[in-house]
């Protein structure tokens, strides 16, 4: 479920991002509706293949007595600015080169922008995410996301073809949820 932000976290915001324009992006967004953007960053720009987040940094990211802010919470603010970008309900991300060129410590605030390159109807999708603390560059990643015609949980495995006896079968039948995902993916990129 969505975290409600701090009073804190809200007054940094308002020099971002108008509630107004809070509310119109809301509803424009497809993609990750119940996300904790305390964590993963507010989504304050959002038009077709674009997205601008703002991650705020909090004691929560904290991962020493320094605070230095744990790198995973860059990679997921990256993560979630370029599905914002793609802007479809059902996707997912299936690869990313990244380049860390700097710390964030507590107190920074992360600004990200995210633009997607690809055909409208591919069902791969590649965007460039560069993250900035003031004017320094301090992230860059290339994210590969993949766009479903439903949840990745809801889709079907394809149905076998191949015609082995009856006890290879049984064997074979223990659940593989990886495999089941995988072959889901790569059915639907065919298409």
């Amino acid at each position: 479920m969505m975290k409600s932000i701090s009073f804190d976290e809200y007054a940094q915001l308002e020099q971002f991002i108008s509630q107004e324009d809070a509310a119109r992006i809301k509803a424009e967004l497809l993609t990750c509706p119940e996300v904790d953007t305390s964590l993963t960053g507010t989504i304050i720009e959002l038009s077709k293949n674009h997205a601008k987040s703002v991650l705020i940094t909090s004691n929560e990211m904290v991962s020493d007595e320094l605070g230095l802010i744990h790198d995973s919470f860059i990679f997921c603010a990256a993560s979630y600015v370029a599905q914002a970008a793609v802007n479809k309900e059902y996707s997912m991300l299936i690869g990313s080169k990244n380049n860390f060129y700097s710390p964030l410590k507590l107190g920074d605030i992360l600004i990200l922008e995210a633009q997607a390159l690809f055909d409208e109807n591919s069902k791969k999708r590649e965007v460039k995410v560069v993250g900035h603390v003031n004017e320094i560059k301090i992230f860059e990643s290339s994210i590969q996301i993949v766009v479903t015609d439903d949840h990745i949980f809801r889709l079907k495995r394809p149905p076998s073809t191949n015609t082995k006896p009856q006890e290879e079968e049984k064997e074979e039948q223990k659940p593989n949820m990886e495999a089941a995902m995988a072959q889901a993916m790569l059915k639907n990129l065919a298409t």
